[in-house]
């Protein structure tokens, strides 16, 4: 199965796709780490297309998750999970990551985490403005691609919807 799980920053949508991998065994993708390199910069876009293409040819089923609609609309995929929630919800989750992040000020950060943690270091209100219009955009480039796809697609809140979208895979594996 090819999940594909998108929404704005903040909504869950690694915490969901960690679950999958998990309980399924997938390889996972997260386009944030296919965009963004570990020093804060980003992949041009020859690149990104590269590292999706062959994670593609190298995997029938995965789940990936991301808000770069230049990669998203790449892919086919079976299932679409819309993790779109609230602007204070989203404020609230994102500030969260730069609270919990603090413990990593002045410290190495081990390559084995994702490149999301090198952006979560030093928390400003500037940043989190940023962010908020950022999911604006997304939010809406999301509702436009969701629009013109003939994919099933379920809608996720948070983690009392885990158990709804795990019995939509459960149904599609049987």
């Amino acid at each position: 199965m090819k999940i594909l799980i998108i929404g704005p920053l903040g909504a869950g949508k690694s915490t969901l796709a960690y679950s999958i991998n998990k309980k399924y065994g997938v390889p996972r993708l997260n386009l944030d780490e296919v965009q963004r390199i570990k020093d804060g910069g980003y992949r041009n876009e020859d690149e990104q297309f590269a590292i999706l293409k062959d994670f593609l040819d190298k995997n029938s089923s995965w789940v990936m998750e991301g808000c770069q609609k230049t990669l998203y609309e790449k892919v086919k995929a079976d299932l679409i999970v819309d993790m779109r929630i609230s602007r204070l919800k989203a404020i609230w989750r994102f500030t969260l990551r730069f609270i919990k992040a603090k413990k990593l000020i002045g410290k190495d950060i081990s390559p084995e985490l994702p490149v999301q943690a090198y952006h979560y270091r030093k928390i400003t209100l500037s940043k989190i403005l940023d962010w908020d219009s950022a999911n604006k955009e997304i939010n809406q480039q999301i509702a436009d691609y969701l629009r013109n796809i003939k994919i099933p697609i379920i809608k996720c809140k948070g983690f009392s919807d885990y158990q709804k979208i795990f019995e939509v895979i459960d149904n599609f594996s049987s």
